[in-house]
């Protein structure tokens, strides 16, 4: 894998470069497998030939910078067409390709289809993609006839596939049946949950099983997990106009039992109190996340930084990272003094801030006495 250090870029630059002039010219004909981000990727792809690659991984990049790349008549390609035997015919003899980016794009059916349907020889496709502005979801029968039918050798595909601000024909609206259908009919293990929020607009989550990869998508409270999630290390949770319950996140401890990282977007409050819960609910009301080390709750409700943050409801034993914005921190602990906290804040030791606070309370530092770091992040 090749990528960059933004906190060494001196280094990493000298590094790249004695990698492009020094030795890719010597290895490239054996070449196989390249894992790029864009700090690299211009420099790697034009240095050389690749005649046996037949991997090839992209991370950290924007989708529609991806596909710009590899059409045939982008700039990319004529630039350095004198340097690169055929970049294109290096698509179409890719075995694997795996494209995972968690930023929005508008241009999957203009950039993203016409770049998969360059490869007619991969046998395993991944994709993780966020999509929105569409006429319809991306469903099974899409992915069947605009994707898998044009990949006659593929015998393996993950995918983790978020649709949404699509518009609604209130008189047809898809059913999760509807959006599985065709790929269950291939034998595809899939799922997938729809998400109605708005009246003129929709959302669709659709993803391979068993869940493969370290990350999945931003998921709302619909998401309702079929079996164990056992790869996912980081989840993030957004439903802005909805609170998100005291059951969801008993789903979701038990579906991603060993996620280390959560952010938790709601600016609406939570409506079920703890000691509003059933009898039943409150046998099993302590969740215990009992790997998670990196919590983040900025812009959501106070109620959510009481419900993660106070023993009686969560125990956290790693917490090592928080965001939260101060004034809710203040809150939730009592002006730094409440016992029922600190419990799960005893392994913090670094604190994230959205603003600077004008003055730490007077109990903060001996509330949080292993913080050797106060961040502070602007969005």
């Amino acid at each position: 894998m090749i990528s960059s250090n933004e906190h060494n870029y001196s280094k990493m630059n000298s590094m790249l470069n004695r990698l492009c002039f020094h030795i890719i010219p010597e290895i490239q004909h054996n070449i196989q497998s390249l894992t790029l981000d864009p700090w690299s990727m211009n420099s790697v792809l034009t240095i050389g030939n690749y005649p046996t690659l037949h991997k090839l991984t992209l991370v950290n990049l924007k989708l529609e910078m991806a596909s710009r790349i590899f059409l045939s008549d982008s700039p990319f390609v004529h630039m350095f067409k004198h340097k690169i035997s055929d970049l294109v015919k290096i698509l179409s003899n890719l075995k694997y390709f795996s494209l995972t980016s968690f930023c929005i794009t508008l241009e999957y059916d203009n950039q993203i289809v016409p770049l998969l349907r360059q490869m007619s020889q991969l046998e395993k496709l991944t994709l993780s993609l966020y999509v929105r502005e569409r006429t319809s979801f991306i469903d099974g029968t899409h992915l069947d006839n605009d994707i898998i039918s044009k990949m006659p050798y593929l015998h393996t595909f993950i995918f983790d596939i978020v649709t949404e601000h699509v518009m609604i024909n209130k008189e047809y609206l898809p059913t999760s049946d509807d959006v599985r259908r065709a790929l269950i009919q291939r034998g595809y293990n899939i799922d997938c949950y729809i998400d109605y929020l708005w009246t003129e607009k929709g959302r669709c989550h659709i993803y391979s099983l068993p869940f493969t990869m370290e990350s999945i998508n931003v998921i709302t409270n619909k998401f309702i997990p079929n079996g164990v999630f056992m790869n996912v290390r980081k989840l993030y949770v957004h439903d802005p106009m909805r609170s998100i319950e005291y059951d969801f996140f008993v789903r979701i401890s038990q579906a991603f039992p060993l996620l280390e990282e959560l952010t938790v977007f709601s600016m609406v409050n939570q409506k079920k109190q703890r000691n509003k819960l059933s009898v039943h609910e409150q046998t099993f009301s302590i969740i215990e996340y009992s790997h998670l080390m990196k919590l983040h709750l900025f812009m959501s409700h106070v109620d959510y930084a009481k419900y993660f943050l106070l023993n009686t409801n969560t125990r956290l034993p790693r917490l090592s990272t928080l965001s939260i914005d101060y004034e809710n921190l203040v809150n939730v602990t009592e002006d730094f003094t409440s016992n029922a906290v600190r419990a799960n804040c005893v392994n913090l030791k670094n604190i994230i801030f959205r603003k600077q606070p004008a003055m730490l309370g007077k109990f903060f530092f001996s509330y949080f006495p292993f913080v050797v770091n106060i961040n502070i992040k602007s969005f």
